[in-house]
C-alpha cells in the first residue's frame, strides 16, 4: 500500500469530488489528471485506494467512477435530516395542541 503523504489525503478529495461530476458514466485517468492536475501516476494509485476503501469503483469501459458508498452516505444524511424534521414538525403539533388547551 502506498505511504501517504500531508497532500495525499487532500488530492484524494480533490479527485473524489472530481468525479462526482460523471457520476454514471466515469472518468478516465487521463481526464481526472486533466481536470485535477495531478499526475497520471498519481491519479493511478489514488483511484486504487479509493478502491480499496469502497468509494470509487471502475467501470467496464476502464473509467473511474464513484461508488453507491458515498452517494449513499449522501442519502443518509438526507434521511436523517428528513427524520429530524419530521420530529420537529411533531414537537411543533404537541405544543400548539398543548397551547391551545391552555387558551380561555
Amino acid at each position: 500500500m502506498p505511504r501517504l503523504t500531508d497532500q495525499a489525503p487532500l488530492r484524494i478529495i480533490k479527485i473524489t469530488e472530481t468525479l462526482f461530476r460523471a457520476v454514471l458514466d466515469g472518468m478516465s485517468n487521463k481526464e481526472l489528471a486533466t481536470a485535477t492536475g495531478y499526475s497520471p501516476s498519481n491519479i493511478s494509485r489514488d483511484m486504487r485506494l479509493l478502491c480499496e476503501a469502497g468509494w470509487a469503483r471502475q467501470l467496464d469501459n476502464g473509467r473511474w467512477a464513484v461508488s453507491e458508498k458515498p452517494v449513499a452516505l449522501m442519502k443518509m444524511y438526507q434521511l436523517y435530516m428528513g427524520d429530524l424534521a419530521e420530529r420537529g414538525r411533531n414537537f411543533d403539533l404537541r405544543v400548539t395542541a398543548q397551547a391551545r388547551q391552555m387558551l380561555p
